[in-house]
């Protein structure tokens, strides 16, 4: 089950345009595309089991949600509409950069997923081994 449903897409199209209902067949695909992304850049950042415990729309974070809405609403009106013109439409443009400005946003510690330790600060504690692991074996000076 993806991230979203279709409240969470449909709040990011203009009703008049376009109705996630109206998509039948590229629905699933889009919101599983949005699902990918935001798991792939909240990888680094966000616990495992802790992106494992969002099963479905209603035990993800809002916060994520929203993000996933955007990228999935992104993805539907491109299929949509971009078929009238060789260019992207610029709806979708915005809709694709809003979603990566708030995943870069969450990346940084900027948004906060309500109930998710975000590790935003890596130092040498984070790799191993490390200068605290053990004395250097190979020193610059060293001959052999």
């Amino acid at each position: 089950m993806p991230f979203v449903d279709d409240a969470d897409v449909q709040i990011h199209l203009p009703v008049d345009k376009l109705k996630v209902e109206e998509v039948p067949d590229d629905r699933e695909v889009a919101y599983e595309d949005a699902e990918r992304i935001v798991r792939g850049y909240l990888s680094g950042v966000v616990d495992g089991p802790v992106i494992a415990t969002w099963v479905d729309a209603a035990s993800t974070p809002v916060e994520v949600r929203a993000v996933t809405g955007r990228f999935a609403a992104a993805l539907l009106y491109r299929l949509r509409f971009g078929q009238a013109s060789t260019d992207d439409p610029k709806y979708a443009q915005n809709k694709y950069k809003e979603a990566m400005d708030m995943l870069n946003d969450i990346r940084t510690g900027a948004i906060v997923i309500t109930g998710v330790d975000i590790a935003t600060d890596f130092d040498n504690t984070w790799f191993q081994p490390n200068d605290a692991s053990f004395p250097p074996v190979f020193a610059m000076g060293d001959q052999y």
